[in-house]
């Protein structure tokens, strides 16, 4: 082989180079776009942990500050109701901390002394009725799918861990129950 054909092989092969170089960055900004579109699949162990052991707390916050509010209720049906809610708010919590601790993690977050009092104060107040509760919860969160798209998202990202996926899935249906009753009690105590 000449000197002339071998330095032509080279150069093609230095174009092959660079084009194969530029491809893999493309597919690299490409698999880059994709990733933001449909968001990121899996959810690292760390985000889930946190993830869950925050809703945990809430859900437990959830439980006591219903108790608060059912001690004060002034309308059986929504004592009733509140009963479940606050019921399923309490399993939702220990079935959080139960699932954290198979994951490997204890759970230690807690909600803000701050918050947890707002709460349980505006739970136990007798300065207002269970209308006006039920009104401002419903102003507040006047989209179920919105409150729960959250909870929705992480439950989708989580293919590679079926049982926790679907543990939210379910709970999430709690969830829109609650949601429901709540808009329902305020449209029945409201109209």
């Amino acid at each position: 082989m000449s000197e002339f054909a071998l330095q032509r092989i080279k150069e093609a092969i230095g174009k092959l180079s660079d084009q194969q170089a530029e491809i893999c960055e493309r597919l690299s900004g490409l698999e880059g776009s994709i990733s933001r579109l449909v968001g990121e699949k899996k959810l690292d162990d760390r985000e889930l942990i946190a993830f869950l052991d925050q809703f945990r707390a809430g859900e437990a916050l959830g439980e006591a500050s219903l108790g608060a509010w059912i001690a004060v209720s002034d309308t059986a049906c929504v004592r009733g109701g509140l009963r479940t809610v606050q019921q399923r708010e309490g399993m939702h919590a220990r079935l959080l901390a139960e699932r954290l601790r198979e994951l490997g993690a204890e759970p230690r977050f807690e909600i803000p002394v701050e918050d947890r009092e707002k709460a349980m104060k505006s739970s136990a107040s007798t300065e207002k009725t269970d209308a006006q509760k039920l009104l401002e919860y419903a102003q507040r969160y006047p989209d179920i799918d919105a409150v729960v798209k959250p909870i929705e998202d992480i439950a989708d990202k989580l293919d590679h861990d079926p049982e926790t996926q679907y543990l939210l899935r379910t709970i999430v249906q709690d969830e829109r129950s609650t949601l429901e009753f709540l808009a329902s009690a305020c449209a029945l105590l409201n109209s």
